[in-house]
């Protein structure tokens, strides 16, 4: 899809290629249990975009564990790249995949970099952009990850660069070499059905990651380095309800 990228020649009035380098062409496929699906509801070419891939979970909260097995499937067919994406997420950065894989390149393909979520207001708020995958209690951060990798610091154009293991692992995404989906399907955890981080949804997307790589998200001051955002306001919208409102004006930090 994203292939098609071009700019306006102005002296020969006529548009041309373009982004080259950094543009992607992708394969999409939306996982479904073929009844509990808005598929039918996308205008047509939207759906000619999108290949449905029709599973039998045991309940559609297990969707997941079908979608790790259609990656799996596909890890032998040229893909540089195997994406897993809960539906309610949108990429707006050009070089996501970049980073991602740059990351795994420097450090090895034991190692995995996972994206911040975030929702973002439209109208001044007390809060404008709200990364909502914060620390979760450090007693589960140890059940998750018993022996959390070393910060890392990398010197970037841009700046230097904090990277930790994560508190909190969870992102609803993850981006994989064919090598790492090699690596988990050879582990013993690998379609293993436990589903006791949270629910079977953020098991399937987070709860085999903790088991077989070394994790790490952007350090929080620098969060922003590699984010998704979430859509909708569901999280945005428990503040000054269930989640405490900022107390005071949120310092600034440059990274």
């Amino acid at each position: 899809m994203s292939h098609r990228q071009g700019v306006i020649d102005v002296g020969e009035m006529q548009v041309k290629n373009a982004n080259q380098a950094i543009r992607h062409q992708f394969d999409l496929r939306l996982v479904t249990d073929g009844s509990n699906t808005v598929i039918s509801h996308l205008d047509e070419p939207y759906r000619e975009l999108i290949r449905e891939e029709v599973y039998e979970p045991s309940s559609p909260m297990h969707l997941g564990f079908e979608a790790q097995k259609l990656l799996a499937k596909n890890r032998d067919q040229d893909f540089d790249l195997l994406v897993y994406l809960e539906d309610d997420l949108l990429i707006l950065d050009h070089y996501f995949f970049h980073k991602i894989i740059s990351f795994t390149q420097s450090l090895g393909s034991e190692h995995l970099l996972l994206p911040h979520r975030m929702e973002m207001n439209y109208v001044p708020f007390m809060v404008d952009r709200l990364f909502i995958d914060g620390p979760i209690p450090e007693n589960e951060q140890r059940w998750l990850i018993p022996d959390p990798s070393p910060p890392l610091t990398i010197d970037s154009p841009a700046g230097r660069l904090f990277f930790e293991s994560p508190k909190n692992p969870h992102s609803g995404c993850f981006v994989l070499t064919p090598e790492q989906m090699d690596r988990w399907c050879n582990h013993d955890c690998w379609q293993d059905g436990d589903c006791s981080f949270i629910s079977p949804l953020e098991s399937a997307a987070t709860l085999g990651l903790t088991k077989v790589f070394k994790l790490y998200k952007p350090a929080l001051i620098c969060a922003s380095w590699l984010e998704l955002q979430h859509w909708g306001t569901a999280f945005r919208s428990l503040i000054g309800g269930v989640i405490k409102p900022p107390v005071s004006e949120l310092p600034e930090a440059s990274c």
